[in-house]
């Protein structure tokens, strides 16, 4: 089965912009960081979008061994590969916070930085956070150690549904799959509302949102169901209206995600919908990039060069690792060194960790996951692994 390298270099890619998105949001009161907001620079600190991207990809990627022609998906390896996959590095990732935070933090630092930044590492270290963190049951503390974790409590959540999802997304088309979606990010918002109390933002690792983000998972499936038609589509447009859908794509990828905090202040409203709308306008620009991507040789090429693929290689490590590294360096280095410099070291820092993760643990996992599944647990000739 193809395996889509271009996507692999995206998903690095959109990881990259979570590292700038964490580093700046330590920052409290600076204008004109909070004006790029409204530039095209927005893209290389587009945070949320980039979490998003990787549910649509996710999707897109675990379905594709069960549109395979003549195979069918062992579903007990499925799971066992991507609890390896994900499960196991993820374990390896709390750890590590837990050592840097016992190592670095103290409190009382200088004021100057968010709240966003006196979140994380503020909650006492207690052996039910710990639990929590590992057992990823309920609702918790997701941010406490490290402020990505609460994606990982939701791919691991899907990863359990995901087959069955696919049952669904195998048999109907998709304007039945899309009004699932939709389904499923209204449940999810009247949960949250009926909630007690109710929570006001749709990131977290709550029981509520997760049904939320399976529809971006959904999304990914999706178009993965209908690649070959997109590309064969895109293909046959002119050069100028391919540069029309990529700026296009850019273009709501970019802004969506701000698209209900400029509603809230041009109108004075309120509401959880507004973010889980904007998120599905997201999810639509991811999908117009990754058609792009796949549609466009040249894009395709780009994405090929080896820094780029090396980056995709290691993007989940460095999803995992480089808010540790950032706050790790701003506690051991703060009246040290200049801010720049404390940057830079996190920086490096995070691409070490990234690096070592990747080799030391990630590939191990995922060559436990092959081992494990080398004999099938039923006589089903397994697709080939996707992801």
């Amino acid at each position: 089965m193809k395996r889509y390298h271009q996507l692999d270099s995206l998903r690095g890619l959109a990881a990259l912009t979570v590292v700038v998105h964490h580093f700046a949001f330590i920052f409290a009161g600076l204008l004109w960081l909070d004006a790029l907001n409204y530039t095209p620079l927005r893209i290389f600190k587009a945070g949320h979008e980039a979490v998003i991207f990787f549910f649509v990809l996710s999707g897109f990627v675990l379905s594709l061994p069960f549109y395979s022609d003549g195979q069918k998906v062992n579903i007990p390896h499925f799971f066992i590969k991507r609890l390896c996959r994900i499960y196991i590095p993820y374990i390896a990732a709390v750890g590590f916070s837990i050592a840097a935070y016992l190592a670095f933090y103290h409190p009382g630092l200088d004021s100057g930085f968010s709240s966003f930044f006196h979140d994380v590492w503020s909650t006492p270290l207690s052996f039910w956070l710990i639990v929590d963190h590992l057992i990823l049951l309920g609702s918790f503390k997701d941010y406490a150690l490290d402020p990505v974790l609460w994606s990982l409590s939701v791919e691991l959540r899907v990863s359990l549904v995901f087959p069955f999802i696919m049952l669904f997304i195998k048999r109907f088309g998709w304007k039945s799959n899309v009004a699932l979606g939709i389904l499923l990010s209204g449940a999810a918002l009247l949960l949250n509302n009926w909630a007690h109390p109710a929570n006001p933002h749709p990131i977290s690792s709550n029981l509520y949102f997760p049904l939320h983000y399976i529809s971006f998972f959904i999304l990914g499936a999706l178009l993965a169901k209908y690649r070959v038609n997109l590309i064969s589509s895109v293909m046959r447009l002119s050069v100028a209206m391919k540069y029309v859908l990529l700026l296009s794509g850019l273009m709501v990828y970019t802004y969506a995600g701000i698209g209900d905090a400029v509603v809230k202040r041009l109108f004075s409203g309120g509401g959880v919908w507004l973010s889980l709308a904007a998120d599905w306008g997201i999810a639509l620009g991811v999908c117009i990039l990754i058609t792009s991507t796949l549609s466009s040789p040249r894009i395709s090429g780009l994405l090929e060069h080896k820094p780029i693929r090396f980056l995709g290689a290691i993007s989940y490590s460095l999803y995992l690792y480089h808010s540790v590294a950032l706050f790790s360096c701003i506690y051991a280095f703060h009246n040290l060194l200049p801010m720049w410099a404390t940057l830079s070291i996190a920086l490096c820092l995070s691409l070490l960790a990234s690096s070592l993760s990747y080799y030391c643990i990630e590939k191990p996992s995922m060559a436990l996951g092959r081992k494990w599944t080398s004999r099938p647990l039923r006589k089903l000739k397994e697709a080939k692994e996707a992801v």
